[in-house]
């Protein structure tokens, strides 16, 4: 059984009021056998791109150079075989007061973080970059290490397999940090940049599904690993039906829907978008409130358009479609009232057919074949 090492940052505040709507937990998986290798590639990266400083977010060759930051990630996937387990949690839609407590938020989503990360990995050490004062790390270590089994020792394991570390004294804690900062940059609207799907798509191999909170209606939580990815052969068809559309389109408020359903997609491609999401973004990039009826006329129209927009059963929201499951679902969604409104219409035919002259019945039986053969 091989054994991963795993460093782990984060990027953004606790904090409601600091301007970033997300809080994101990386963590770098790295098998025990590449930890020299990994060691080396974070020096490389250092003298190459950096002047031989550390690779950290707030480093102004990173945070003010978009394409330093496109090469860094670029050699770091080319040349290290690593995996990233990943926490995105959506500030603004915490309710509970103890959250607005770092110490609280800190235990509660680590926490979260690492029992993910069990079910994903069956043997790991965490090395994580520390916070807080002496007496809250041995607080949260204490905390950490009694609410995840994987991580308390016994008498053929000793190993301190939980560690608070800066990230100088553990260097490859930095790489956690960039990777954070660079997930930040994807899912975090305030921090979104428009080079986000080149980056989004050389982190792409490497990210296990993402964890999210809060959970509730918007996300799929029950698909598995296999269907977080997409199909190339579906979702390049289902997008080449959306550029068309596009070049045809000049209506500002169904390009917005479009183009916020493709970007979810491919950073969350299970998740469903609620209206209130769609209004909410459509009053952040045009300032104009549109009713939550009307995005629901607009996404009408884009059905008609060839916009392969679905629904799921029991639940709210819409998707592009990405895979096999997604195209079977939109079918299966318009089944499920077609094939009622047939059965319908044959009963009603067999009742009038017996009850009416042929004259009158054969004055209604023109819609019923509209039904059964339409042109």
């Amino acid at each position: 059984m091989e054994n991963y090492y795993v460093f782990c940052d984060e990027s953004g505040t606790p904090s409601k009021n600091d301007g970033l709507k997300h809080f994101i937990y990386a963590c770098v998986l790295i098998k025990e056998s590449d930890i020299d290798r990994a060691r080396k590639i974070r020096n490389d990266i250092s003298e190459k791109f950096l002047n031989g400083n550390l690779i950290k977010a707030s480093n102004r060759a990173i945070s003010k150079n978009i394409s330093t930051r496109i090469k860094i990630l670029k050699y770091l996937c080319d040349n290290l075989d690593f995996h990233i387990h990943s926490l995105i949690i959506e500030k603004s839609s915490l309710v509970s007061k103890g959250l607005g407590f770092k110490p609280v938020f800190i235990k509660f989503f680590q926490k979260i973080l690492f029992n993910d990360l069990a079910g994903k990995v069956s043997s790991f050490k965490v090395f994580i970059d520390s916070t807080g004062n002496d007496d809250f790390q041995k607080s949260l270590k204490k905390f950490i290490v009694s609410e995840i089994p994987i991580l308390q020792t016994n008498l053929f394991s000793q190993a301190n397999k939980y560690q608070l570390k800066s990230d100088e004294e553990e260097e490859l804690i930095q790489l956690a940090d960039f990777i954070s900062n660079t997930l930040l940059h994807i899912y975090s609207e305030s921090k979104r940049v428009s080079n986000w799907e080149e980056l989004f798509n050389i982190l792409e191999p490497k990210l296990f599904k993402p964890s999210v909170f809060p959970y509730n209606s918007i996300l799929n939580q029950t698909d598995n690993e296999d269907n977080f990815r997409v199909s190339e052969t579906i979702y390049r068809s289902v997008l080449e039906t959306i550029e068309r559309f596009r070049e045809n389109n000049i209506d500002k408020v169904k390009n917005l829907i479009v183009n916020h359903l493709v970007y979810i997609s491919r950073i969350y491609p299970t998740r469903l978008v609620e209206t209130y999401e769609l209004k909410d973004e459509i009053r952040r990039v045009t300032n104009q409130e549109i009713s939550l009826e009307s995005i629901r006329l607009h996404i009408r129209d884009l059905r008609y358009k060839g916009v392969v927009i679905i629904s799921k059963a029991g639940k709210s929201g819409y998707k592009i479609a990405v895979n096999e499951e997604d195209i079977s679902s939109y079918f299966q969604h318009y089944l499920s009232y077609i094939i009622p409104m047939l059965e319908k219409a044959n009963i009603a035919d067999e009742v009038l057919k017996l009850g009416l002259s042929s004259q009158n019945y054969n004055k209604i039986n023109k819609f019923i074949k509209v039904l059964k053969q339409p042109d």
